[in-house]
């Protein structure tokens, strides 16, 4: 005799992914043992995807934590490299900075030098100027007294030698 089969059940929805087939909706038996193997196999089957769905996100996080661990790594390495090249720079420049400072030092010590013996020479030449313009002042002035006199006697010597005139 033909077996009728007993019209399906709704169930309520269930926390299994909307994707997974629905295997006791589908196969309805009115046998008790076909239901329980059918149960046991549908339960077996939404462990398995459970498993397998659980196996494939922790597949997931482990690839992105290793990703992230790679780019965080790699970016980490950069701004080292970055800090150690700077700092090498700012070191050099601070080392060729000051080796500058002292040059320039040195050479507005040299320039100090240099003026102080100016300013001497300058002093010495000053009062040899004062020397030989206070003796030119004097023979000047002796000489000019020679000349007005040699002038006077010229003129008397001329006054004698001419008449004067009536």
């Amino acid at each position: 005799m033909a077996q009728r089969r007993a019209p399906a059940k709704q169930r309520a929805p269930s926390a299994a992914p909307t994707d997974d087939f629905d295997f006791l909706a589908s196969q309805q038996s009115s046998g008790s043992d076909d239901q329980a193997i059918q149960v046991a196999i549908a339960h077996q089957l939404m462990a398995s995807r459970e498993k397998k769905r659980k196996e494939q996100e922790k597949k997931f996080f482990q690839i992105a934590k290793n990703k992230l661990t790679a780019e965080i790594s790699a970016a980490t390495d950069d701004v080292r490299s970055t800090i150690e090249t700077t700092e090498k720079a700012y070191t050099k420049f601070i080392l060729d900075y000051a080796a500058l400072e002292d040059t320039i030092r040195a050479l507005w010590m040299e320039i100090k030098n240099e003026e102080q013996t100016l300013i001497e020479i300058a002093k010495k030449q000053r009062i040899a100027n004062d020397a030989v313009r206070t003796t030119m002042e004097t023979t000047g002035y002796t000489a000019l007294g020679q000349i007005k006199e040699s002038c006077h006697a010229g003129r008397q010597v001329v006054d004698t030698l001419m008449p004067p005139a009536v």
